[in-house]
């Protein structure tokens, strides 16, 4: 790949967490039609780097790899859902992941390995940045769902496209980081409850949405 790079550093949940998601966008369409994230696999996105030089990224991830590998899983919880407000009378309704010590000390330091300055409010979006007409018509089916669902996150994945050209726009999947110190779960004090919720999910045979 010659010229320039994006980078898009994401957190990819488990297949199960990702099937949920992509219910809720089904069910989304059917209120207010196509929107632009509604083929989007479910993510907590990190970071975006733009128009980078890639011999310049790959030097940078040979240097803190190691780091970020040294890191713990960290279990999430996915609880409920609330919205963003954009400019132009905009909105994006996300599924809120739930904050606690325990995971803004991890999201601190997976920012501080990265090198990432700016704030991250983990979250992962289900309808992006629609007209204010179709949030009012949506948001009321999500304002009070209670969604409970514990997930890990175990690895860190990085994708590239190229910033012109032909195939701008096509992501790729450019470099997969495990997070293997499994002795440092992060939120480990929680598993019983996580465990017991996943039962809970499993046992659960939901039809319709909304």
């Amino acid at each position: 790949m010659n010229g320039y790079s994006d980078y898009l550093f994401l957190l990819t949940p488990p297949e199960n967490i990702r099937h949920e998601v992509a219910r809720y966008k089904k069910a989304s369409v059917k209120y207010i039609g196509d929107f632009g994230s509604m083929n989007s696999p479910a993510h907590i996105t990190i970071n975006q780097l733009e128009r980078q030089k890639p011999y310049m990224i790959d030097a940078a991830f040979e240097r803190m790899e190691s780091t970020l590998q040294a890191m713990p899983p960290v279990l999430l919880h996915m609880d409920g859902f609330k919205h963003f407000e954009h400019l132009h009378s905009k909105n994006t309704i996300y599924a809120y992941i739930r904050s606690t010590p325990a995971t803004e000390n991890w999201f601190a330091l997976l920012r501080k390995n990265l090198n990432v300055k700016k704030a991250v409010v983990p979250h992962i979006t289900v309808v992006r940045n629609v007209p204010e007409a179709d949030f009012t018509k949506l948001w009321p089916n999500f304002k009070h769902k209670k969604l409970l669902e514990p997930f890990w996150i175990s690895e860190l994945k990085i994708l590239q496209r190229e910033s012109f050209g032909t195939t701008h726009g096509k992501w790729k999947t450019y470099k997969t980081i495990p997070f293997k110190n499994i002795a440092g779960f992060a939120g480990k004090t929680e598993w019983k409850d996580a465990q017991e919720a996943k039962a809970d999910i499993a046992a659960r045979k939901q039809v319709k949405l909304f």
